[in-house]
């Protein structure tokens, strides 16, 4: 019987994953037009704060308020560049990011589902590459 179920649950996966890039698909550029027109309140929408945002000596967002009175020091020219050039990967655990390298270090910036079809994003992190 648990072979039964592990076979429907392999044969269910793909349809699964496929639905959740179609989600994503859809949810994507909406939230790349708000980091480029420095929506706060689109690229906020869901979000969970404190955020986790490593890059340099920012280590959170504490709050939208926050974001919104410092959108540019947290989304810099090299992250919004980031994201309006790239197309996140899907990771096995359902967490979409991208992932770059500077100035010695490599960074990545996350994705993850929330409810209805929509994402949120999940925060930046920074370390060695």
């Amino acid at each position: 019987m648990q072979i039964l179920v592990r076979i429907g649950l392999l044969a269910v996966l793909p349809a699964l994953f496929a639905a959740a890039d179609a989600d994503f698909a859809k949810w994507w550029p909406q939230f790349q037009a708000a980091v480029a027109q420095r929506d706060v309140k689109t690229a906020a929408r869901g979000v969970q704060f404190p955020l986790n945002w490593e890059n340099g000596p920012i280590r959170a967002i504490k709050t939208e308020a926050d974001l919104a009175k410092s959108f540019d020091v947290y989304f810099t020219p090299e992250i919004r560049k980031i994201i309006a050039g790239r197309k996140p990967e899907r990771m096995p655990n359902g967490i979409y990011s991208i992932t770059w390298k500077a100035r010695g270090n490599e960074y990545s910036v996350y994705f993850k589902p929330a409810s209805a079809g929509a994402f949120v994003l999940d925060g930046l992190s920074e370390g060695p590459p």
